[in-house]
């Protein structure tokens, strides 16, 4: 049993905590869960993306997942991209980008400039069916397509306007 802290819609934790099986029925109007998710970027300019297991909605999606109660959203990403790749990115320069809200959910955005072959990579089959890199705008066309949840644009978009403003 996984046990959710419970936030409010500027990130900030309300005290209250939540099992992660019910969370459609256990937030109320203005609670939100969060999640962490990253976008890792080659020097390609292209994005690692997953696609999800079918058991986990068979999807793509940035690395990451919920912050476990009492975890802050760097551990999370750190263990995360440990776990469903294989991963260790605890001594690179990831980036927050602070966070977006979105279908009940904070989403608090990292992102990090690292070629990763792919194919060296040590998946978590329970939770990731394969990975690739994308260009922002296949990323695009993957939400526009369905493909993709229209959060993982809006992420996209706040790591483009990151890199657009330290070039």
């Amino acid at each position: 049993m996984e046990i959710l802290d419970i936030y409010d819609s500027n990130g900030n934790l309300t005290g209250r905590t939540m099992n992660r099986d019910d969370l459609d029925l256990s937030l109320k109007e203005g609670d939100y869960v969060a999640i962490s998710q990253i976008y890792i970027e080659n020097d390609e300019g292209k994005f690692l993306i997953e696609e999800t297991a079918k058991n986990r909605g068979d999807r793509f999606l940035p690395a990451g997942g919920h912050i476990s109660s009492g975890e802050d959203a760097y551990t999370t990403i750190i263990r995360e991209v440990e776990e469903e790749l294989g991963l260790d990115i605890s001594n690179d320069n990831v980036v927050s980008l602070g966070f977006v809200v979105d279908s009940r959910r904070v989403r608090f955005i990292y992102y990090l400039k690292k070629n990763v072959d792919i194919n060296s990579l040590s998946i978590q089959p329970e939770e990731v069916k394969s990975i690739n890199y994308l260009t922002a705008d296949e990323i695009r066309d993957y939400v526009q397509k369905g493909l993709m949840h229209k959060s993982h644009e809006k992420i996209l978009e706040k790591v483009l306007e990151y890199k657009n403003n330290i070039i």
